[in-house]
């Protein structure tokens, strides 16, 4: 409807513009053919021979009508009005002279018995002395031509609309006709069927934009889907796998009388697995939390280099009994506005994947160094490294760069991903330089706060989120 009133509408302007152009150009037309006949007039009179005084200026008058059409016609009066000459013609083209003085040429237009007839007025030196000349003549075909114009325009303009509405429909229905097969092909996608893709219109404009664009939505989507599922998978094997474990130890321990050391061994086996499920627990629950951005961030003064410190000194344990060498360089009183338990929880992550994946004998480094305007935080291990092909995924969720490894260390595939959010809700930014077989550096940058800022303006803590 939009397309035939816009079709329509069109038509209208340029009809009437037509009309208009064409009814303008005819009447200044006409003005200039009565302007050349009042010059004509006059200089036929004034080139007159001058010896020649036999003829009066009614009789020369009447020498020039012989050869003008009997439409066209010529009346001189005296300037009190005494009709001087009269052209022979139709009496429906003789019009008389006007209430006006016409010192100037006066021009007019008026219907008269049917007819269209332009007049021109004006007082001129005929033959020695100022007499009024009046000029008219029928302009009927002018009008003629403008009403077939007009009636042209009326018998065609709605064929034209029928036409244009007929290859509207054609060209809207040729047009549309690829996004009913994405609609067709997109209803038929379901989360068991990710893999189908929606056809692609070779068409080079918007629609072939759009159709690729959601094909690679849905490649994302599959891909998330698939992690998801696997994710899903590995976490009822480990779940399952870990109360099978406390359920055996614990029937074990309780089907006869066993020594307090037995007992001790026994929950120290289930201890420990709780410890691994509440982990695994935690970390669902910090990629929930993420899900709610930043509305949850304390943010406070914080001082990461006795936090990175603290943290170093829970895994010197940890990394002596795999025979790892820790060591750390840490500058002093290195302040910064974040959440303390979620920049404890990003700090932890990265020591935990260092440890984890670094063999026997292996080191580790930490440092946190001020560089600029920015906190520099780099975690360093010689351990096994990651491909370069694994590097850019190795922060989304649930992506694991070798299943069998991780579910032996008890990855979850969610803890880099968790330390990125944690970064990237402090507008840190976090990167990674791996070589395999020679280990990985983690790096986080991270906005510096002065200790005497950090002190003076915790009241800003609200505001910075």
């Amino acid at each position: 409807m939009l397309y035939i009133i816009f079709a329509l509408t069109s038509m209208i302007c340029l009809g009437s513009f037509s009309y208009w152009y064409l009814n303008q150009k005819l009447a200044s037309s006409r003005q200039h053919t009565m302007e050349a006949r009042e010059k004509r007039v006059i200089e036929f009179v004034d080139t007159w021979p001058k010896k020649d005084t036999s003829l009066s200026l009614a009789e020369k008058l009447r020498q020039l009508s012989i050869g003008i059409a009997s439409t066209d016609i010529i009346q001189v009066y005296e300037l009190d009005g005494t009709p001087i000459y009269s052209s022979p013609g139709d009496a429906t083209f003789k019009i008389p002279w006007p209430n006006k003085a016409c010192l100037e040429r006066c021009y007019g237009l008026l219907r008269q018995n049917g007819h269209a007839i332009r007049t021109l007025d004006h007082i001129v030196e005929l033959d020695g002395h100022k007499v009024r000349l009046s000029l008219s003549g029928s302009i009927d075909e002018h009008f003629e031509i403008l009403q077939a114009v007009r009636n042209s325009y009326l018998l065609f303009c709605p064929l034209l609309l029928l036409a244009s509405m007929a290859g509207g429909f054609v060209l809207s229905n040729r047009a549309l006709e690829p996004v009913s097969r994405m609609t067709t092909e997109a209803r038929k996608i379901g989360i068991r069927d990710l893999e189908r893709r929606l056809p692609v219109p070779d068409t080079g404009d918007e629609l072939q934009v759009l159709a690729e664009t959601w094909n690679e939505l849905l490649g994302r989507i599959e891909t998330a889907v698939e992690r998801l599922t696997q994710f899903t998978g590995d976490l009822s094997h480990d779940l399952s796998t870990t109360i099978t474990i406390m359920l055996t130890t614990a029937g074990l321990a309780l089907s006869r009388e066993r020594s307090n050391e037995e007992y001790r061994t026994a929950l120290s086996t289930i201890s420990v697995e709780c410890e691994a499920t509440s982990q695994l627990l935690d970390d669902l629950l910090a990629v929930a939390r993420a899900d709610m951005v930043h509305k949850n961030i304390e943010w406070k003064p914080v001082d990461i280099s006795e936090l990175v410190r603290q943290v170093c000194h829970h895994f010197e344990a940890k990394a002596r009994l795999k025979g790892q060498l820790l060591t750390f360089n840490i500058t002093e009183e290195t302040w910064m506005l974040g959440d303390l338990s979620l920049l404890r929880r990003m700090v932890t992550i990265l020591l935990d994947n260092a440890t984890k994946y670094t063999p026997e004998s292996g080191s580790i480094l930490i440092s946190l160094i001020k560089e600029h305007e920015n906190i520099q935080l780099e975690v360093s291990d010689t351990g096994i490294g990651i491909p370069a092909d694994a590097l850019p995924k190795i922060f989304d969720r649930f992506y694991r760069v070798d299943e069998s490894r991780s579910q032996d260390e008890g990855s979850s595939g969610l803890g880099l991903s968790i330390a990125k959010w944690v970064v990237e809700a402090h507008r840190s930014t976090i990167s990674v330089d791996s070589t395999p077989g020679k280990g990985s550096t983690f790096t986080v940058f991270i906005p510096l706060v002065e200790p005497i800022l950090a002190t003076e303006t915790s009241y800003l803590a609200a505001s910075v989120g």
